[in-house]
């Protein structure tokens, strides 16, 4: 594959970050919660060796320039592999953030109109107490939470 023992770990880690991209870009796709929170425990990992790998390079710039034309074109190739991965795996998680705050922001708007429907306070016996929390306040237990 490569002579150069660092080119060979960073296109490995580089390809370990792309599949794990890949695997959660599935598991917000299913809406797979323990999914999510397995690739969560995993990723912290293969993103220090990928950070590690990267400083590595870095420290000894030199060093990159001197790879063999071979070691440049599979750095070269998985680089790009693992930046089109990135920006999909960008994407998804963009989408699926703003799909949550809309979500979010639709129970917060719902909640608050049919509170303010009902009115913050009542007179009962001469006495400002807050309202009862009537049928009529009560947010709709039927809400659509799929998108």
């Amino acid at each position: 594959m490569t002579t150069d023992p660092r080119v060979a770990t960073l296109v490995q880690t580089m390809s370990r970050l792309t599949e794990l991209f890949q695997e959660e870009n599935d598991a917000i796709r299913r809406r797979d919660i323990p999914a999510l929170t397995v690739v969560a425990d995993r990723k912290p990992l293969v993103v220090r060796t990928y950070e590690d790998c990267v400083r590595s390079f870095r420290a000894e710039a030199e060093s990159l320039r001197m790879l063999s034309d071979e070691c440049k074109r599979t750095l070269k190739e998985a680089s790009d592999r693992f930046v089109d991965a990135t920006l999909e795996h960008a994407r998804l998680v963009r989408a699926a953030t703003q799909v949550t705050q809309s979500t979010v922001n639709t129970l917060v708007n719902a909640i608050n109109k049919a509170r303010a429907d009902d009115g913050m306070y009542t007179r009962r016996g001469g006495a400002v107490m807050p309202a009862a929390y009537t049928r009529k306040g009560a947010p709709s237990m039927a809400y659509n939470r799929s998108f």
